[in-house]
């Protein structure tokens, strides 16, 4: 057998390949796996034939070779016959109201992921704000910074990877049965989605115009898939079952469009209960945090009303000036005794600037001098949404 024989052989997409010497016919086949029906065609040949046929000739196992057919007339001359291409497929483009349905769905996922993080975020700077006594930490600030490139992170991230992976489209384009290729339906690379998702900016930038184009274009491409060249087809497009393809919108993207639009209410809702909760919770761990910071100041005015039956005031008994207490949440602590009664008392001022509720105002605690461990009674002038149960009490006169 010549080994110098010319072999062409018609790829998937029924575009004919070749010339390949026989060898390298052989590696195309073991790479590309191609079916038994696959059209071949090799010098000596009248006509183009089913690989099945030429199996035993090029010693292929893969496709196991029907009945002998019928010896063929000699050809007029070594150049291939014309190869007939096989029909073009037929590709259906998704509809701007499916990706419209696929852009809600992807929008609430995100949603949920931004939610879950800045809640981290925010429980974070919360509880380092409740652990710490000292001055305002611009740190703190930046903290929340951190939410916006999260959010820009989180966008990136799930377009970019998702459309440049095996299934080619993001979770709700998946659950809408539609794909991102280039121009020539093949799967984009990571770099290629990442530019597609900056040039969704444009998009935006255009007042969502970019989007809506998607519904009166050729292909049904977006302003961002004209400049990224990508297209937005049926799941099924550019496969070997194109005829699996959807050619009508399904009504189920009306149940997911009205579905959607009544969630973002309901989320808005949520989070207009969820914020201002949270915010409460935080002030009310401000004020018990400046609470904490009177207990060792407590200690040292008990020690000494005990061993002189007298209340100190800042600067005795080891107690320091009013303002040396000043912390995040405190502006200074004044020891000393009530007018009204004379009890021992401290008078705790709160430093929360931007807080105009909380902001200077005071809270009292009032050692009890009966029974044999002291107690103490705490008052304020604040609301008593901000306050411990135990200081919810009139503030002395």
């Amino acid at each position: 057998m010549n080994t110098e024989t010319t072999w062409y052989y018609a790829d998937r997409h029924g575009q004919q390949q070749g010339p390949l010497s026989r060898e390298d016919f052989l590696r195309v086949l073991e790479r590309e796996q191609l079916p038994p029906e696959t059209l071949v065609w090799r010098d000596g040949l009248a006509q183009w034939q089913p690989l099945s046929s030429l199996a035993e000739e090029l010693g292929w196992p893969a496709a196991t070779p029907p009945a002998m057919p019928p010896i063929p007339p000699p050809p007029p001359s070594r150049t291939a016959p014309a190869f007939a291409p096989a029909p073009a497929q037929v590709i259906i483009y998704a509809g701007f109201v499916r990706r419209l349905a696929a852009i809600l769905l992807d929008g609430l996922v995100i949603g949920a992921i931004n939610v879950a993080l800045i809640f981290v975020l925010a429980l974070a700077f919360g509880l380092s704000a409740m652990g710490r006594s000292h001055a305002s930490n611009p740190a703190d600030a930046m903290l929340f910074l951190l939410i916006y490139p999260v959010i820009f992170g989180v966008a990136l991230l799930y377009y970019s990877l998702q459309e440049s992976s095996a299934h080619q489209a993001t979770l709700g384009k998946r659950a809408l049965g539609i794909k991102v290729t280039d121009l020539s339906g093949q799967r984009i690379s990571w770099k290629h989605a990442v530019g597609r998702w900056f040039a969704a900016a444009l998009s935006y930038l255009t007042m969502y115009i970019g989007f809506l184009m998607a519904a009166f274009t050729e292909r049904r491409q977006a302003l961002h898939d004209m400049v990224a060249s990508t297209l937005v087809t049926d799941r099924w497009a550019f496969t070997d079952h194109p005829e699996r393809q959807n050619t009508q919108t399904s009504g189920c993207l009306i149940v997911v469009l009205v579905g959607a639009f009544l969630i973002v209410p309901v989320i808005g809702i949520l989070a207009a209960i969820a914020i201002p909760a949270y915010q409460s919770y935080i002030q009310r761990s401000q004020i018990a945090g400046a609470l904490v910071q009177a207990e060792p100041v407590k200690a040292l005015v008990y020690q000494a009303w005990k061993a002189n039956g007298q209340c100190p005031r800042n600067g005795q008994a080891g107690i320091g000036d009013a303002g040396s207490y000043a912390s995040r949440q405190l502006q200074s602590i004044d020891v000393g005794s009530m007018k009204t009664d004379g009890s021992c008392a401290l008078e705790l001022t709160l430093h929360l600037p931007g807080q105009s509720m909380l902001d200077g105002k005071r809270i009292w605690l009032t050692m009890d001098k009966g029974g044999v461990t002291p107690t103490w009674r705490c008052s304020s002038e604040l609301p008593d949404r901000y306050l411990p149960t135990s200081c919810r009490e009139s503030a002395p006169q």
